[in-house]
């Protein structure tokens, strides 16, 4: 998988994360549920803040 396929699989999986806590979702998460979604995304935010470095080095 390239570099950029990798950060699209991420951004994707993001977005659907957010979705999951936005105000359209179709199920409620419990605040343990939530917490550790958000933990997630923060984790996959954060590498896709390093690739994305690594790409304009």
């Amino acid at each position: 998988m390239s570099q950029k396929d990798e950060i699209q699989a991420i951004a994707v999986e993001l977005a659907s994360g957010l979705k999951k806590l936005g105000p359209n979702r179709t199920v409620a998460l419990s605040v343990h549920v939530s917490k550790e979604l958000i933990a997630d995304l923060e984790t996959k935010a954060n590498i896709l803040i390093q690739k994305a470095s690594a790409l304009n080095s």
